[in-house]
């Protein structure tokens, strides 16, 4: 009797998460260091030896690519499905209009080698990279422009907030902006000595830096003052983006890292990796990429956020439990229980019935479950969720309000 009761208690506070990042098949042992989706569907990475990926399916199969040259290509960037860019070693610039059926490559101006590429629209971007470079272009690589940065170090981050501003970050500390497209930049004082890798601007004000040691740094005020932030790990961090003004990622070695609070607090993702992630890119708040050494590409379909298993105690029948809070935004907890093994589909749909997010897709043990589900990219209103476990199915309401 005293086992038993042990075994309950002990089953009754397990929590657990469970993995959300999951590994796509590459086909490539390369390293891949630039990750680029305009939607769900269709993206593009970049790697060594000139490797070329390119999917139309989410990443459900990856497809090469001819991109004529065994360069180094070190980051792609596209505005839309078929229009692209890519940077790479001695000033290298390839560029397609067709989805990369065919790479035409472009006069850069320069020799030194590109690490990052930005583009605002098909005509308007930048590109930065070792010894200080940057380069700007306004009619999509037909004609690209040689700027003074004033520094000599790598700017390994660079992005372009509007036609005007722009930001690039690297090494030794270094942080520039620009407020004339580029032609002059003026250095921004970070407060660091390390390594700068990438730097991401959900406007014009508010603006975020990743580095060596964990470093992640956030300004509010156009880069006036930065502030670093708690990321919770001295790992080295490659790159970060975000998908709305709150919610955002950054990668680096054997680290994911997420906020939902613009950078209040970081949270480690689970990811079954001990190497580096360079790039990540996101299709929307929930959908997103990572891609780093070994040809390594990872997934999530739910902003890598996990199953929390809340209990392993066998419920006494399946269940699905109203969202709370309800109304709700963005965040809301779903709660389930599960009598039996078996695969448990967890889906969104809108007031029409049409789906809109699939949250869970995989086989889970007896137990009870939360969900953490931000609904950051769904418009206001009603919508429904789903669950299917063996035989059981429920659908429950719910009200977004923004």
């Amino acid at each position: 009797m005293k086992i038993k009761l042990l075994f309950l208690l002990i089953a009754f506070n397990v929590s657990q998460t469970f993995a959300e990042w999951t590994q796509q098949v590459s086909n490539t042992n390369e390293t891949l260091l630039g990750v680029s989706f305009t939607d769900q569907m269709t993206g593009f990475t970049v790697g060594t030896s000139g490797k070329i990926l390119h999917t139309t399916n989410g990443g459900g199969q990856w497809t090469n690519q001819t991109s004529g040259t065994s360069s180094f290509l070190r980051d792609v960037f596209f505005t839309d499905p078929v229009t692209g860019t890519i940077v790479g070693e001695s000033g290298l610039i390839k560029r397609t209009t067709n989805g990369g059926l065919n790479w035409t490559n472009q006069i850069s101006n320069t020799t030194e080698h590109l690490v990052h590429v930005h583009f605002i629209n098909s005509q308007t971007g930048i590109a930065s990279g070792q010894n200080g470079v940057i380069i700007t272009t306004s009619n999509g690589g037909i004609n690209w422009i040689l700027r003074s940065s004033g520094v000599t170090v790598e700017l390994a981050g660079v992005m372009m907030v509007d036609n005007s501003i722009a930001y690039a970050a690297g090494f030794t500390g270094t942080i520039l902006k620009t407020t004339n497209g580029g032609i002059n930049w003026a250095q921004q004082v970070s407060g660091l000595t390390s390594e700068l890798r990438s730097v991401y601007f959900v406007n014009s004000n508010t603006g975020y830096i990743a580095g060596y040691n964990g470093r992640i740094l956030k300004t509010t005020n156009g880069g006036i003052n930065w502030t670093q932030q708690t990321s919770t790990t001295a790992n080295n961090l490659f790159s970060i983006c975000f998908s709305n003004a709150t919610t955002g990622t950054a990668v680096g070695t054997a680290k994911i890292l997420n906020t939902t609070n613009g950078g209040d607090t970081w949270t480690a993702q689970a990811v079954s990796f001990t190497g580096d992630l360079y790039c990540v890119a996101f299709a929307n708040v929930n959908t997103g990429w990572t891609v780093g050494q070994t040809g390594r590409i990872y997934y999530t379909n739910n902003g890598g956020v996990g199953i929390n298993s809340i209990s392993t105690e066998i419920p006494d029948s399946y269940s699905l439990s109203q969202n709370y809070p309800n109304p709700f935004n963005p965040v809301t907890i779903l709660e389930f229980g599960i009598t039996k093994p078996g695969f448990v589909s967890l889906k969104i749909y809108d007031a029409l019935g049409k789906e809109v997010s699939t949250l869970i897709n995989e086989s889970l043990n007896p137990g009870t479950y939360k969900y953490d589900f931000d609904a950051s990219g769904l418009v206001s209103g009603i919508h429904f969720y789903t669950i299917k476990i063996n035989e059981y199915s429920a659908t429950k309401k719910m009200l977004l309000i923004k």
